[in-house]
């Protein structure tokens, strides 16, 4: 990690921080940029593909590019990303940061981040704030429990589907029917490339698509029937589970994120 204390050689191009706000679908294409890269979705979805991996993000995960790999990212919803870009010799210390990663957010990283989209900010202050959140994502813990696509086409048409409707009751033997393939491979791509079985990835997308039902305000009872559960009860059991919460209190707890958001004036982010 760079020197606290040398700050001073460090100017606003070694490290710029963009919010960029969307109001729908917005892709990337597959790309590669010599800075490191970190991307935070804080209200909405996106999906980065990169290293080999396809992930579903939320505001939960926050995702460290190192430079010079090549990925593809979209944001799936409309709202807010922010990116931060370094320069490729300022790098967090570890051998970790050589390989694109997710990392668990907390709120002092999101607020940090946040803060730094603010373009008047003077060198030394930024080149403290660069520190101060590789100092904060040196000690997040990697989340494995991001939403992976597989990449079989079989089985990536399944797993489209269910993220676009996620009350999809089919099961992966009616899928493999539909699709002219074994619900065997089907499994298998499910198990390969998400680390999950259908039904713990189906379930893991029901629950990631009422987040940001959740946080806008819909009512538990409206999302519990519009992500597949029949019982308002089932839904907050599999909530529980997932998120160590319940859903009214993360509903809470979002809007007082809402309620404490910086207002910032920052440029569109570059890709």
């Amino acid at each position: 990690m760079a020197d606290p204390a040398d700050t001073g050689g460090r100017t606003f191009g070694d490290f710029q921080v963009f919010e960029n706000v969307v109001d729908g679908v917005t892709p990337y294409g597959a790309h590669r940029h010599p800075e490191h890269q970190i991307a935070w979705m804080s209200e909405g979805v996106m999906e980065i593909a990169a290293g080999g991996n396809i992930w579903r993000l939320h505001r939960e995960h926050v995702v460290w590019l190192p430079g010079g790999v090549l990925h593809e990212m979209t944001l799936l919803t409309g709202g807010c990303m922010i990116s931060a870009y370094a320069n490729p010799d300022l790098r967090p210390s570890g051998t970790r940061w050589s390989r694109p990663m997710v990392l668990e957010m907390d709120d002092l990283t999101a607020q940090l981040l946040r803060h730094l989209c603010n373009r008047t900010i003077d060198d030394r202050r930024r080149a403290k704030g660069q520190d101060l959140l590789y100092d904060l994502l040196s000690s997040a813990p990697e989340r494995h429990d991001v939403l992976a696509v597989p990449r079989l086409q079989q089985a990536n048409v399944v797993a489209t589907a269910i993220l676009e409707d996620p009350a999809d009751v089919r099961t992966l033997e009616e899928w493999a029917r539909q699709l002219g393939v074994s619900s065997k491979t089907l499994m298998r791509a499910f198990d390969a490339d998400t680390g999950l079985s259908f039904r713990q990835w189906r379930t893991r997308a029901r629950l990631y698509a009422s987040l940001d039902m959740l946080a806008r305000g819909d009512t538990v009872n409206d999302v519990a029937a519009r992500v597949g559960y029949e019982t308002s009860s089932g839904f907050i059991a599999a909530f529980r589970a997932g998120f160590g919460t319940t859903p009214a209190r993360y509903a809470i707890g979002s809007q007082s994120r809402a309620d404490l958001r910086f207002e910032v004036s920052a440029e569109r982010m570059r890709p």
